[in-house]
């Protein structure tokens, strides 16, 4: 009996340790991490300073000048030389470091989660399809699907051109159409041919509707989109072409891409949030078609395929839930990266238009006054730059090892 009773307790524990929930035992690998705490209470401090700075601490930009206490020291006490208090100091316009530091902290954090957003749901959207598709026949219905959203993507082109947005559902619906003819056309060697001229057809009416010369660029662009349709593509297919064009936005350093967007749609906090989030998007649709194909062939995939269930109901119910791990640690370290990038643009003057507070154009307006001693209108902006940028890394890290699957079993 008392030999029992140990073998008892072991089978008890083992028992509980097999249905502990992996969050669970996440957030126990992540408390005993002194780093990655660190790097929670940093954030933690971050979100909480810019969101209630924002709702609850009114701040207009426009009207914050006092040229008579421009380029003031910090100060802690108030003297007859500085009556006010000032804990950053002030800037070249008199305005106080510490208020446009802590509001500015909500324009880096708008950044951060709109440009990690796009990237997110773009990338993560292409590498579940491209991984899912490369292991699985696209039916009919999804090939309707990919064709029309192809052709709507493409279609943006000569949308563009013309200004006639309409170009985008004529191109869609080509694309449509010729997932309906492809077998009935499959042996007719003119079908290239007819599908260019169908799109320099529709692209060229359209565009004459504008002008002449804008009717001839958009015929040739649509020929050109209409060769490109004549075919339906497939799963590996589409796989192949998604993972060649994020090869090609890998290609450029991810600065120079988003200045050159960001120089294309104009200047402004809203459009670096796009030209960050465009710059991301690699990235994610690499890591999720990674992940996707690491898991496409798993017993449980296998299953639900053999019992009848739906791609869909595989990939979002059982393909989707056993690969967010990555993805919740890079959209983590994500945020670092896009802060960082945000900070860059706005230093170069392509960012937050002044006199907006943000880091990066704070650090562009402030660092000419280092020779004179100001060395304060530099410091703080930048401190906070490395400490939210810090912040997320650690709790990034600190993610990664907590949720790593093969952790859960020590």
């Amino acid at each position: 009996m008392s030999t029992q009773l140990p073998e008892l307790e072991v089978l008890t524990e083992y028992a509980v340790r097999e249905h502990r929930s992996l969050w669970l035992d996440a957030w126990r690998r992540l408390k005993s991490s002194p780093t990655a705490m660190l790097g929670l209470v940093v954030v933690a401090i971050f979100l909480l300073s810019a969101v209630s700075a924002h709702f609850f601490w009114k701040y207009d930009p426009r009207t914050d000048l006092d040229y008579s206490s421009k380029l003031l020291a910090p100060n802690l006490i108030s003297t007859a030389e500085k009556p006010v208090i000032h804990i950053f100091g002030t800037d070249k316009l008199g305005r106080d470091i510490f208020t446009r530091v802590v509001h500015g902290g909500w324009n880096s954090l708008r950044v951060g989660l709109v440009a990690v957003g796009i990237s997110l749901t773009v990338g993560c959207l292409l590498g579940l399809f491209a991984g899912f598709f490369e292991s699985f026949d696209m039916n009919f219905k999804e090939k309707l699907a990919l064709m029309g959203a192809l052709g709507l993507a493409i279609g943006l082109l000569p949308a563009w051109i013309a200004r006639q947005w309409f170009q985008t559902l004529i191109f869609g619906a080509l694309g449509v159409v010729s997932v309906f003819l492809e077998k009935k056309l499959a042996r007719v060697r003119m079908r290239p041919v007819l599908f260019a001229a169908a799109g320099a057809l529709l692209g060229g009416l359209s565009g004459l509707l504008v002008a002449p010369l804008v009717g001839l660029v958009c015929a040739f662009v649509g020929l050109l989109i209409g060769w490109l349709l004549n075919k339906p593509v497939n799963g590996k297919t589409f796989s192949s072409i998604t993972m060649r064009l994020m090869d090609v936005l890998l290609s450029f350093p991810s600065y120079l891409l988003a200045i050159a967007i960001v120089a294309f749609l104009g200047p402004g906090l809203e459009k670096g949030m796009i030209a960050i989030g465009v710059v991301g998007i690699p990235v994610y649709a690499r890591l999720a078609r990674s992940a996707v194909l690491s898991v496409s062939q798993k017993e449980y995939v296998l299953a639900s395929q053999s019992v009848g269930e739906g791609h869909g109901r595989i990939l979002f119910k059982h393909v989707m839930p056993n690969i967010l791990s990555p993805i919740i640690v890079q959209a983590t370290m994500g945020l670092a990266s896009a802060i960082l990038s945000a900070a860059a643009l706005g230093f170069l003057g392509l960012g937050a238009i002044p006199p907006e507070p943000e880091w990066g154009a704070m650090l562009g307006d402030s660092y000419k006054y280092l020779s004179s001693g100001a060395w304060w209108a530099v410091l703080f902006p930048g401190l906070a730059i490395v400490f939210s940028v810090l912040g997320f890394n650690l709790l990034g890290d600190g993610l990664r090892d907590a949720l790593d699957p093969k952790m859960r079993a020590k």
